[in-house]
């Protein structure tokens, strides 16, 4: 397998009762690289990731995280494989800050075992420069468009030190202004070789930022093609 292969998913099968929902689906992901998954509603795109990011259990088929294969039972242990999944439903707390969301559940500690807010605040403001971002680590999300919140999930996965970020649906909500931000942000992230998966029904984001595009239907990989060549 080469090295450069974050993410192998390799003869993956999921059956809901006697509804097969996946069958025998082949997926690669390199570093640097971003794969659009591409198909209609019930293509079994959802089920995919939804196995990818420790939701659901494979019926059948194996997972390799950089060569190796893994279990993920849990969304914990997707996390602790550098996996993170940007759903389309906001899951931030709305009345917490922005930091706060950013490490929520992995929160520093003082050396009298207190939360250490100012770290928190401090690496807060460098993943927001970083992406160029005018955002306030102080800010309540409540307080930010939902675009905005979309942005926010993403610095919080690469906060998290993702490796492979997946992304659904990520411009249902974003002004045009927001969408080109979201695209440079995804570009950035291809310049740390982070693999991302991206998910949605507007193909000319497909042209704009993603490599490869795998199209599925019914549950069945039917073709992989260059973007490029599409």
């Amino acid at each position: 397998m080469s090295e450069t292969i974050l993410l192998r998913m390799e003869g993956i099968c999921k059956a809901f009762g006697s509804n097969p929902v996946l069958t025998g689906i082949n997926l690669d992901v390199h570093a640097g690289e971003a794969v659009a998954l591409l198909g209609e509603n019930g293509a079994g795109k959802s089920t995919l990731i939804k196995i990818l990011g420790g939701i659901h259990r494979a019926d059948a088929g194996k997972i390799y995280i950089g060569g190796e294969e893994k279990s993920i039972p849990s969304v914990a242990e997707a996390a602790r494989n550098g996996i993170q999944i940007i759903h389309q439903e906001i899951v931030l707390v709305p009345h917490r800050t922005i930091s706060e969301n950013v490490f929520l559940g992995r929160e520093p500690r003082t050396g009298l075992g207190l939360v250490d807010q100012q770290k928190m605040r401090r690496e807060t403001q460098k993943l927001i420069d970083d992406f160029g971002l005018k955002l306030n680590p102080d800010t309540l999300i409540k307080d930010l468009s939902i675009g905005m919140q979309q942005l926010v999930e993403i610095i919080k996965a690469i906060g998290a030190n993702a490796r492979i970020v997946v992304m659904d649906e990520p411009t249902s909500s974003l002004s045009e202004s927001e969408v080109q931000t979201l695209f440079g942000m995804i570009r950035m992230l291809k310049e740390r070789k982070v693999g991302i998966i991206y998910i949605s029904h507007r193909l000319e984001e497909l042209f704009a930022i993603t490599d490869h595009v795998l199209v599925m239907r019914d549950g069945k990989a039917v073709g992989t093609v260059a973007a490029k060549d599409a």
